[in-house]
Formats: structure tokens, C-alpha cells, sequence
């Protein structure tokens, strides 16, 4: 009775333990790194604008409607809820994202118990050891990634357990709109995966008319009443654009210079590309493994066992082998399937652990590996959030917009000359607008010094123009008449007048 006391403790205590580490590596030194350029910047200007007198439907950035990023808002309704808690900072900025794989371990981790116990466990260790995703564009990000994966997963469970209970298909459509409210036509993989699941284990044949309605409704609507208040804005010029750049412009090329043939993905997370032994790889061999091992007892699995196993399949092949086709490729899209393949490898090693008729030394030595793996990808995330560079020019808007002598100039127009010299250094980079607005609500103006010395009319107000020492050094008498309100190294903040 004590032994299955003690073995009845240690499992939720191991547990609590696993989600504190993941949740450990994902808010530990959260907001040190510099704002990424690109979707990180770009999100969190639309967010942040939404939440100070912008529209919640339409996103904006430096105060115009943004037809760049062409994502519906959920994942900017995320990093508000950040910025509602924590202030206009970074941490808020990430915030959310960071939650969200907190969350994805521990579905994941509930949803493995089926399997066991320590197959649970070794799921979610398996989930900290997700390199890639901590490094760039998701977890530690503030951008759509993290919620969406979140949702995909949950959408992914939701489909296996549909036997169980019908209606987990309509939460399971209800968590693509969610995801495409998120991450746009990205989500129709879900749509995918869970249209094949269906059709491959006879589950459509035994719907009826009123399954289908209530699984279109929780599909459709949350997407249609979106779109109907998108439409009342701006018509169809945002839809069209959706169309023309996220889906046409991605899948031929067009749209950006990542184009990579069909083995990308494979090489990369399996293969040399990276540079170095992945822990993808790592989980694949695992998997392989136990395959092998288990070769005769899959055959002879129950019929509702190979419906699970074949959920799992979809859920890793799908989106990796649907975004090889694509010729236009990042590391983040297949990301919806590095997770359902670190927690079956997780599972996979917790059967290997209890199968016998491996012998006992064998079954220490498979241990041994997979706590090798682990302490070796465990050690490489806590090294790559070690190194996480600062901006020198983000930290100086940030010192400048809390130090008393730039109070005054809180929510002013702000400028900026990087300092090449080149017109395109007069304007503001899209990370430096996040933080700029974030931290001291200033109104950024591309122009630079150009603007402040061609101006037909003088409006008599008070700015803030950041510059490089050099530009400062040889314009300073003719932008300004007073001293800098802050400096770093290679950049000088100074108020000015237009």
C-alpha cells in the first residue's frame, strides 16, 4: 500500500516539476534579447496601437492600416493581454508566447498519460529540449507562432479523442477557426489532417445532418464574424491581399527569397544542414526504434490503438511533407510538427523503458541515452537564452523614455538618423518603432533630419530625434539648441524643435 502511495505522489510532484522547467526556459531572461525585426516588431506595433485608441479589428502600423502583416488579430489580442498586465515592455511584448508552449506542455503531458505515467513524463521532457522553437520565432517571440502551435495541438488531441467523444470534433473545429484567426491559411492544415483522420477511420460515415451543422458552425462562424467586421473597414482590399501574399506569394516564390527545394526541412531538423546532431533527429531514431521493437505488437494492436497511431502520423507527416512542397520555406512552419515528434519520442522511450524483453542492461543503457539527450538539449536551450544579445539602440530609447528630463516629451514625435547617410537610415527600422512606441508613446516619423530641415511650416512643437554620434557631431548646431537627453556609445538622443 505505502509503495503505491509513493508511486502516486512522485508522479504529480515529477510533473509540476517538468512544467515549472519548461516554464523556467521560457520566461527566464524573457525580455534581455533585442526586439526581432520582421513579424516579432510587426506584431507587437499592431498590438500595441490596437490597445491606444486603434481599431480591435484592423491592425495599424505607425498609425496606418498595415498591409504587411495580413494575420487576423487573435495573436495581437495575446500580446494586449500582456500589455494589460505588464505594462508596455518586452517581457509583455513575449509574454503570452511564452505561456502558450507552457500551456502546449501540459496538455501534451495530460493527453500522454494515457499511455503511462512515465511515458507522461518523458513527453514533456522531450517538449523542453524543442531547440529551434526556443531559439527563434516562437516561444520566445512575440509573435502569431506559439498561440498558433498551442492551438494546432490542441485541435491535433481534440481529433484523437473524437471515438471517445463526438464532440470533440466540434472542439476541434472550433480550435481552427481559433488558429486560422491566428495564423491565417496556415490553420488549413488542421483542415488537412483532420479531414484524412476522419475519412480513414470511418468516423464521416456515422454523421448526420446535424453533426455537420454543428461542426461547419463552430468552423466557420468565429471566422465569418471576423470577416464581416474586417469587410465593414476596408472591403475586400484585406482579404485580397491575404490571398495574393500569404498564399500565392509564399507557395510560388514570388513573394520572398526563401526559396529552398523539397528537402530543406528534412535536411535541416534530420539531416546535416544544421550543422549538428538536432534533437529531432535524436526523437526520429527513438521513434525508429521502437517501432522495430514493437513491430509484431502494432500489427497486432487493437483497431481503436491504430486509429491513435495513425493520428499521430498525420500530425507529424502532414505539415512537414505540405510545406516541403512549398517553395517558399522557413524553419517555423513545420513547427507544428516538431512537437507531436518529441512527445511520441517521449512516449516511445518510456515503452522502451518498461519492455522487458529488452533485459535490464539494455533497458539501463536506452536510460542512459535518453537522459544523455536530454541534459545535452536541455544544456544547449539554457546556453542560447544565455547569449541573448541586447540592442544598443533599443536600450537607449528605453533609458531616454523613463529618465525625468524626456517626461515632458512622453507621446512626442519622435525622428531617427542611423547615420549611414543613405535616405532609407532616416527612416525608422520596425523593431526600433515597437520599442520606441512601447516605452515612451512616441509618434515615429520617417524623415529624419531631412524632414526637421525642409519643412515649409513650423508647427512650433517639441520632438525627439535619435541619431548617430557622428551626425550628431556635424549637425547638432543646426537640429538643436540643447543638451542630449541620453547617449550610448554610438547614438545621441536630443529634443528638437519643428
Amino acid at each position: 500500500m505505502k509503495t503505491i502511495q509513493k508511486k502516486t505522489i512522485w508522479y504529480p510532484i515529477l510533473f509540476i516539476l517538468l512544467i515549472g522547467l519548461i516554464a523556467f526556459l521560457s520566461f527566464y531572461k524573457l525580455d534581455v534579447k533585442y526586439v526581432d525585426p520582421w513579424d516579432e516588431a510587426r506584431h507587437g506595433v499592431n498590438a500595441y496601437e490596437m490597445a491606444n485608441g486603434g481599431s480591435l479589428i484592423q491592425s495599424t502600423y505607425m498609425r496606418q492600416a498595415d498591409y504587411y502583416n495580413l494575420k487576423p488579430p487573435l495573436s495581437m489580442y495575446g500580446i494586449m493581454l500582456g500589455m494589460a498586465i505588464f505594462g508596455n515592455t518586452v517581457f509583455a511584448l513575449r509574454f503570452y508566447a511564452a505561456l502558450s508552449y507552457v500551456l502546449l506542455a501540459l496538455c501534451v503531458g495530460l493527453f500522454a498519460k494515457r499511455y503511462g505515467k512515465l511515458e507522461s513524463l518523458l513527453a514533456v521532457a522531450f517538449l523542453a529540449v524543442n531547440t529551434t522553437a526556443f531559439q527563434a520565432h516562437m516561444i520566445r517571440s512575440g509573435d502569431a507562432d506559439s498561440l498558433y502551435v498551442l492551438l494546432f495541438t490542441l485541435a491535433m488531441i481534440c481529433m484523437m479523442k473524437i471515438r471517445e467523444n463526438g464532440r470533440y470534433s466540434y472542439a476541434c473545429a472550433f480550435l481552427f477557426a481559433l488558429a486560422f484567426l491566428t495564423k491565417s491559411y496556415h490553420a488549413g492544415l488542421i483542415a488537412v489532417i483532420g479531414g484524412l483522420f476522419l475519412l480513414l477511420t470511418g468516423e464521416l460515415k456515422k454523421w448526420k445532418a446535424k453533426n455537420w451543422l454543428l461542426f461547419l458552425a463552430a468552423a466557420l462562424l468565429p471566422i465569418m464574424l471576423w470577416a464581416a467586421a474586417r469587410y465593414r473597414i476596408d472591403g475586400m482590399t484585406f482579404f485580397q491581399k491575404m490571398w495574393e501574399v500569404d498564399v500565392l506569394g509564399r507557395t510560388d516564390g514570388t513573394l520572398q527569397n526563401n526559396i529552398a527545394p523539397f528537402s530543406y526541412y528534412l535536411s535541416y531538423y534530420f539531416g546535416a544542414a544544421s550543422g549538428k546532431i538536432t534533437p529531432y533527429l535524436c526523437a526520429l531514431v527513438i521513434c525508429l526504434i521502437a517501432v522495430f521493437v514493437f513491430a509484431q505488437g502494432i500489427r497486432q494492436m487493437e483497431k481503436e490503438k491504430k486509429r491513435e497511431l495513425l493520428g499521430w502520423a498525420l500530425w507529424i507527416l502532414v505539415p512537414l511533407l505540405a510545406f516541403s512542397a512549398v517553395s517558399n520555406k522557413l524553419l517555423w512552419y513545420v513547427y507544428p510538427s516538431l512537437v507531436p515528434l518529441l512527445a511520441l519520442a517521449g512516449i516511445c522511450l518510456g515503452r522502451l523503458l518498461k519492455e522487458k524483453k529488452l533485459g535490464r542492461w539494455l533497458r539501463i543503457l536506452t536510460a542512459a541515452a535518453g537522459a544523455f539527450i536530454l541534459l545535452i538539449y536541455g544544456n544547449s536551450v539554457l546556453q542560447t537564452i544565455g547569449k541573448q544579445n541586447t540592442n544598443e539602440f533599443q536600450e537607449l530609447i528605453k533609458t531616454v523614455a523613463k529618465s525625468d528630463a524626456a517626461q515632458e516629451l512622453v507621446g512626442c514625435t519622435a525622428f531617427v538618423d542611423y547615420g549611414s547617410g543613405e535616405e532609407t537610415e532616416e527612416n525608422w527600422s520596425q523593431q526600433d518603432v515597437f520599442v520606441a512606441e512601447a516605452y515612451g508613446d512616441y509618434t515615429c516619423v520617417n524623415g529624419g533630419i531631412t524632414y526637421l530641415l525642409t519643412r515649409d511650416t513650423l508647427e512650433e512643437k517639441t520632438g525627439i530625434l535619435f541619431l548617430d554620434r557622428e551626425t550628431y557631431r556635424e549637425m547638432a548646431s543646426i537640429v538643436t539648441a540643447d543638451a542630449p537627453l541620453g547617449q550610448s556609445e554610438h547614438y545621441v538622443a536630443v529634443s528638437v524643435g519643428y
